[in-house]
């Protein structure tokens, strides 16, 4: 066989195998799955929606929600930042500490939440990845209880539940709202 015969017949080959994938391809059940139905009417209704209204790109030079998030990162991250934590209860302020650097979360921790380990099996299918829990910060397993700390000014730390606070940088006038020391008692007039 011919060079030129060899590649007429490759090409009638690729053509038809092309051709019987395609046809395949179109006999195929079709049939929308509700999902799909939905899928497409909210694609489709949001092409509508964009069409009349256009997302601003050439206008937007600048973003506020960015200069906030930057502006609240910085001044968390200053150790020497005083704030105020004010202590609520039923909706009612209770008393509130000074405190140095910011608000964090108990679940917050130092190390990851979760490990990754290689299981092998009998060989038939390989190794598996599985993701592990690992331990906490203090070597233990399980979730820390739930809420923020924090530390006074005069070095204490104080834990809350995380719906029973109000962070301020300046102090905000509330009544007569007692300012507590590190153990959570009414400071006394010195």
């Amino acid at each position: 066989m011919s060079t030129k015969t060899w590649t007429r017949a490759s090409a009638v080959v690729i053509t038809v195998c092309l051709t019987l994938f395609v046809v395949g391809c179109e006999g195929q059940d079709t049939k929308d799955t509700s999902s799909d139905k939905g899928q497409k009417l909210t694609e489709q209704a949001f092409d509508q929606q964009s069409s009349a209204v256009p997302y601003p790109v050439d206008d937007l030079k600048d973003s506020q929600e960015r200069r906030n998030l930057r502006e609240r990162l910085l001044r968390q991250n200053d150790p020497d930042r005083l704030g105020y934590v004010y202590f609520v209860s039923f909706g009612k302020f209770l008393g509130y500490w000074t405190i140095t650097g910011k608000v964090s979360s108990t679940q917050s921790q130092m190390t990851p939440a979760d490990l990754t380990d290689y299981a092998c099996d009998d060989g038939m299918t390989g190794c598996q990845a599985q993701v592990l829990e690992a331990p906490g910060d203090d070597g233990s397993y399980g979730p820390n209880e739930d809420g923020v700390f924090f530390f006074t000014t005069e070095g204490a730390l104080i834990q809350l539940p995380s719906d029973a606070y109000v962070y301020t940088d300046q102090p905000i006038a509330i009544g007569s709202v007692p300012e507590l020391n590190g153990d959570g008692v009414v400071k006394s007039a010195e």
